[in-house]
C-alpha cells in the first residue's frame, strides 16, 4: 500500500470511528467511499478486527481508541489551559472543555484539538485554516477565538469561547417562541453570517447544531471547520470530494452536493433551510436515513422542491401565520438555482424585517391589494380612528332629531341596557369561556375573555347594591379569572391536578379570595338558602385547590375543611344530591393531598391523607356507577388512581404504586381516544405516563422508563407549542425533560445533561414569574438534586457539588417561607445527603495532600449532620413517611464513616 493510500485509509477510518453504531458506520462508509470499493473493504477489515488486534493496528497507524484518548488527555496541560472533559468529536478532532490554570484569572473555554492519526498534511492545513478564519471574525454572535498553539507532540490546537446553549431549533421549541420572536432571532443569525461574508468567509455548514442560543437568548455561530476563505474579489471557490462528504445533507445547497463552485449564496440556501425548520418545526429536506447515498442526496437536494412551510406545520394558528409572506420568503431562499435566490444574506434579512414591520416583501408579487393590506396593518390605529371619525360625523347628522326621543325613553331603556350588558358578560363568562377551556392554545384567550367580562361586572356591581343574582355572577367571574391565572376549578376532582393557567399564583389567590368574600356576603343575605351555602362551599374548595397546587399546605387544609363541613351539613338534608357529593369528594381529595401526599406541598400526615383519600374513592366510584359514560367522571377515577399511586410511593410499596399508575394510564388513554382535542385529557395522560416511568426507575428499569418518559415529553412539547401561555404545562415540560435525563443517565451523557439543563432553565423562568408557587420552587430544587446525582455518577465531582449547593439554596429559601411543607423539607434533607455523598467521593478520588482530603471529609460530615437534623425533626413531628423511615439511620452511618476518616 502506498503512503498516500495509507493516509486515505487512516482518514476514512478516523471518521468511521466517530460513529459508535455499527449500522451508522456501514451507511457512512457506503456513502463516503462511493465507487472505491477497495477502500471501503480495507476500512471494514480494520474495523472488524478483534479488540486486541485492532488496538495494535491503531497504535501502528497512529489511531487510538477514542475512550483511551479521552482518558489520556484528561487533565492534560496546553499552555495556560487544562483539559477538563471532552465535549464532542468531529472528523478532524475533539472539542474539550478547558479551564485556565495559570492563576491569572479563572475562565472556562472550549479547546479544539487535532486528533492523532488524522494529522495528514491536508487535515492539518484545514485545521489551521479554521484557526485563521476564526482569528478574523470578531462579532458578538460568533464564538470568539481566544488563543492557539501547538502541543508538545506537534499537534495544532486553538482555544475558543465556551458557549453554553441550545441548538436554535431546539431553543425555539423548548421556549415555545412565537413567530415574531423566531424571526428576530433569525435576523441576529443573519447579521453574524453577513459579517462573515463581509470578511470573505463562507461558512458552508450552517445548521442548528452550529448555532447555539445562550441562556440570554443570543445566538452564537460555531464550527468553521469546513468554511472557506475567499480571495478579495473572488465570489466562488471549488470543493474537494472529501469536503463534499463533510456537508450536512439537511442544510446543504444543491451546488454543494453537485460539487459546483460555492459562493455566499450557498449560505443563503442553508439559512433558508434553517428558517424553514425554525418556523414550521420540520426540516425542509427528508432522507431515508442519516447518511443518504449520493444518488438520494442529489435527488432530494438538487431536484425536489420542499413543500411550503405552512403545509407541514402542525398547529393551525402557525399554519395561518406562515401562509403568504413567510412561505414566499423561505421558498425564495431555497431556490435550486443560485441566481434565483436572494442575492445575499442582507437581502434575505431585509425581507424578513419588512415582514415584521408590515411592509411589502420582495418575495411576493407587488399588487395594489397586497400593498393596501400592508398599509392597513402598519397603521391600524390611524385607520381605525379615521373610521370612527367618519362614523361620528354620520351619527351627528341624526343626533338632534334623536335627542328628544331619547329623553322620553331614557328611563325606560336604562334598565333594558343594564340587563343587556349583564347578559353579554354572562354569555362571555359562562358560554364562550367554558366552550374553549379544553381547546389547545386557549389560555391567553380565556384570560382576555374573563378579564373583559369582569370589567363589565365590576362596573355593574357598583350599581347593584345587594342584587344577589349579580353578586353570584361576579363571584363566578372572579373564580374563572383565578382558574386562568393559576388555580383549579371548583367542584371537580380532576381539577385538583391543575388546569391550564398563566402561572400567576398571587393574582389567582387574590381573585379567589374576592370570590370567597362575595359568597360569604351572599350567604349572610340568604342564611336559609341551601344554594348560597353550596356555592360558598364550592368557593372554599376552589381556594383550597389553589393552595393544594401552590402551597402553603396548611391553608389548603383550612379551606378544604370549611368546604367539607358545609357539604356534609347539606348532604344530611339531601343525601342523593350528586353535585354536593362531587363537591365533597373534591374537598376530601384536597385534604388528602395537602395532608400527606408526595408530589405536592403537604404536611406529612400520610395516615390522615389515606383516610380522606379512601372517602374520596368511595364517592368517585359511586358517581361513576351512576354515570358510567361520563368522561369527566372517568377522568376523576383516573385522578384517584394517580393519587393512590402517590400514596403507595410514600410507603415504598412500588408494585402497588406501579399498578395504580397503570390503571390511570389506561383510563386516560381511553379518554384521549374519545376526545383527542381535549388538552386536559392529554395532559393527564402525560402525567400518568411520567409516573409509570418514575416507578420503573425506582424498580431499576431505566430502559423501560425512558420509553414512557419520551411519550410523556412528546405530549408536553406539543401542548406547549400549542399554548405557550400555559405555565402549568411548561412546569410539566420541565419535569418531562428532567425525567428523560434521569433515565438516560450514563448511556448518553451529553443528552442527559442537556435535558437537565432544559428543565432547570424552564423552572428558573417560571419561578421568576411566579415566586409564590411552592411547587415550582421545590421542583426546581429537585431538578438540581437529580442533576447532581447524574454528575456524581459520571465523576463530575465539581458539578455534583455545585448542583447540590444550588438546590440547597433554592430549597432553604422555600422551607424558610413555608416551614410546614414536609415535601420541601424532605427534598432539602435529600440535597444535604447528596452534598455529603459528593464530598465523600471527592475525598476518595484525591491523591494529593491529606489536608485536602480532610477538608472534604469535614464538608461531608457537616452536610450529613444537616440532613440528619431535618430527618429527625420530621420524625418527631410524625411527617417522615414509611418509605423514608430508615433515612435517619442511613445518614447516621455516613456520619460515623466521616468520624472514622477524621480520626
Amino acid at each position: 500500500m502506498t503512503p498516500d493510500r495509507w493516509q486515505q485509509v487512516k482518514e476514512m477510518l478516523a471518521d468511521a470511528l466517530e460513529r459508535s453504531d455499527t449500522h451508522d458506520r456501514a451507511s457512512f462508509l457506503v456513502a463516503a467511499c462511493g465507487d472505491d470499493t477497495a477502500l471501503r473493504r480495507e476500512v471494514e477489515s480494520l474495523l472488524s478486527q478483534p479488540p486486541d488486534e485492532f488496538e495494535n493496528c491503531a497504535q501502528t497507524g497512529g489511531l487510538a481508541h477514542p475512550g483511551h484518548v479521552a482518558a489520556a488527555n484528561t487533565r492534560r496541560r496546553l499552555g495556560a489551559y487544562e483539559l477538563v472533559r471532552e465535549l464532542g468529536r468531529g472528523g478532524m478532532g475533539t472539542v474539550w472543555l478547558g479551564k485556565r490554570v495559570d492563576q491569572q484569572f479563572e475562565k472556562l473555554v472550549a479547546i479544539k484539538l487535532l486528533k492523532r492519526g488524522t494529522d495528514t498534511e491536508e487535515v492539518v492545513r484545514r485545521f489551521q485554516s479554521e484557526r485563521q478564519i476564526l482569528a478574523r471574525l470578531e462579532h458578538p454572535s460568533i464564538a470568539r477565538l481566544i488563543d492557539g498553539g501547538t502541543t508538545d507532540d506537534g499537534l495544532p490546537y486553538f482555544v475558543m469561547e465556551y458557549v453554553v446553549g441550545s441548538p436554535v431549533t431546539e431553543f425555539c421549541a423548548t421556549n415555545a417562541l412565537p413567530i415574531e420572536a423566531r424571526l428576530r432571532l433569525f435576523l441576529k443569525i443573519c447579521a453574524a453570517v453577513q459579517f462573515a461574508h463581509q470578511n470573505l468567509v463562507v461558512h458552508r455548514d450552517l445548521k442548528p447544531a452550529n448555532i447555539l442560543i445562550t441562556t440570554d437568548g443570543e445566538p452564537k455561530l460555531l464550527d468553521f471547520g469546513i468554511a472557506k476563505l475567499l480571495a478579495p474579489g473572488d465570489g466562488a471557490l471549488s470543493i474537494t470530494i472529501a469536503d463534499q462528504q463533510r456537508l450536512t445533507p439537511a442544510y446543504a445547497s444543491p451546488e454543494q452536493v453537485r460539487g459546483d463552485p460555492i459562493t455566499t449564496i450557498s449560505d443563503v440556501y442553508a439559512l433558508g433551510a434553517l428558517l424553514y425548520e425554525m418556523l414550521s418545526g420540520k426540516p425542509a429536506h427528508r432522507f431515508s436515513n442519516v447518511h443518504p447515498s449520493p444518488t438520494e442526496l442529489l435527488r432530494v437536494v438538487g431536484e425536489q422542491i420542499p413543500p411550503r412551510p405552512s403545509a407541514v406545520a402542525v398547529d393551525p394558528s402557525t399554519v395561518r401565520r406562515l401562509q403568504g409572506d413567510l412561505d414566499n420568503i423561505v421558498q425564495k431562499a431555497l431556490r435550486k438555482e443560485p441566481e434565483r435566490r436572494y442575492d445575499g444574506v442582507g437581502s434575505l434579512a431585509a425581507d424578513a424585517r419588512r415582514h415584521l414591520e408590515n411592509f411589502p416583501v420582495r418575495a411576493r408579487k407587488d399588487t395594489l391589494p397586497y400593498r393596501t393590506s400592508k398599509f392597513i396593518q402598519r397603521h391600524r390605529l390611524g385607520v381605525a380612528a379615521g373610521s370612527l371619525v367618519l362614523l361620528a360625523i354620520l351619527i351627528g347628522f341624526g343626533a338632534t332629531a334623536w335627542q328628544a326621543h331619547v329623553a322620553r325613553a331614557e328611563r325606560r331603556k336604562a334598565e333594558q341596557r343594564f340587563n343587556q350588558v349583564r347578559e353579554l358578560a354572562h354569555s362571555v363568562l359562562f358560554d364562550y369561556h367554558d366552550a374553549i377551556a379544553a381547546l389547545p392554545g386557549s389560555t391567553s384567550v380565556r384570560q382576555r375573555l374573563v378579564q373583559d367580562a369582569l370589567k363589565y361586572l365590576d362596573n355593574l356591581a357598583k350599581e347593584a347594591g345587594n342584587d344577589r343574582s349579580l353578586l353570584r355572577e361576579l363571584a363566578s367571574a372572579y373564580e374563572k379569572v383565578a382558574a386562568v391565572q393559576g388555580g383549579a376549578a371548583a367542584s371537580t376532582m380532576g381539577a385538583v391536578l391543575s388546569a391550564s393557567n398563566l402561572g400567576e399564583t398571587a393574582g389567582a389567590e387574590q381573585s379567589s379570595r374576592k370570590a370567597v368574600a362575595i359568597r360569604e356576603r351572599v350567604s349572610q343575605l340568604e342564611p336559609s338558602k341551601r344554594q348560597a351555602r353550596k356555592e360558598l362551599a364550592d368557593s372554599y374548595t376552589a381556594l383550597g385547590g389553589l393552595y393544594v397546587l401552590a402551597g402553603p399546605p396548611e391553608k389548603a387544609v383550612e379551606f378544604a375543611r370549611k368546604a367539607v363541613d358545609i357539604y356534609q351539613g347539606l348532604l344530611a338534608m339531601d343525601p342523593g344530591d350528586e353535585a354536593l357529593l362531587d363537591g365533597l369528594g373534591t374537598a376530601y381529595l384536597s385534604l388528602a393531598k395537602a395532608l400527606g401526599c408526595p408530589g405536592v406541598p403537604n404536611l406529612g400526615d400520610s395516615k390522615a391523607a389515606l383516610d380522606y383519600l379512601d372517602k374520596a374513592v368511595v364517592i368517585g366510584e359511586k358517581l361513576l356507577a351512576l354515570h358510567p359514560n361520563n368522561l369527566n367522571q372517568q377522568q376523576t377515577l383516573g385522578t384517584l388512581h394517580n393519587t393512590l399511586g402517590l400514596m403507595f410511593s410514600a410507603t415504598g410499596q412500588r408494585k402497588e404504586q406501579l399498578a395504580e399508575y397503570q390503571k390511570a394510564v389506561a383510563i386516560d388513554q381511553a379518554l384521549v381516544a374519545a376526545d383527542p382535542g381535549n388538552t386536559l385529557f392529554r395532559r393527564e395522560l402525560a402525567v400518568q405516563l411520567g409516573n409509570v416511568g418514575s416507578t420503573m426507575v425506582q424498580l431499576k428499569d431505566k430502559t423501560g422508563a425512558l420509553e414512557y418518559f419520551r411519550q410523556a415529553l412528546a405530549i408536553y412539547e406539543a401542548l406547549v407549542a400549542a399554548d405557550p401561555s400555559d405555565v402549568s404545562i411548561r412546569r410539566n415540560l420541565a419535569v418531562g425533560y428532567r425525567n428523560v435525563g434521569v433515565a438516560l443517565g450514563v448511556t448518553d451523557r451529553m443528552e442527559a445533561l442537556r435535558n437537565f439543563q432544559k428543565a432547570a432553565a424552564i423552572f428558573a423562568e417560571i419561578v421568576a414569574k411566579d415566586s409564590k408557587n411552592d411547587d415550582f420552587r421545590r421542583q426546581w430544587a429537585h431538578t438540581y438534586l437529580a442533576t447532581s446525582r447524574f454528575q456524581l455518577e459520571i465523576d463530575d465531582l465539581d458539578g455534583a457539588v455545585e448542583s447540590a449547593l444550588e438546590g440547597i439554596r433554592i430549597d432553604e429559601a422555600l422551607v424558610a417561607a413555608s416551614p410546614a411543607n414536609a415535601s420541601a423539607q424532605n427534598t432539602l434533607a435529600l440535597l444535604y445527603f447528596q452534598l455529603g455523598t459528593s464530598h465523600v467521593k471527592w475525598s476518595s478520588k484525591i491523591e494529593a495532600a491529606k489536608a485536602t482530603q480532610t477538608e472534604h471529609w469535614h464538608n461531608a460530615k457537616d452536610a450529613f449532620v444537616k440532613s440528619l437534623n431535618i430527618y429527625q425533626e420530621m420524625k418527631q413531628k410524625g411527617t417522615l413517611t414509611g418509605a423514608d423511615a430508615g433515612k435517619p439511620d442511613e445518614v447516621a452511618r455516613e456520619i460515623a464513616k466521616c468520624d472514622a476518616a477524621l480520626k
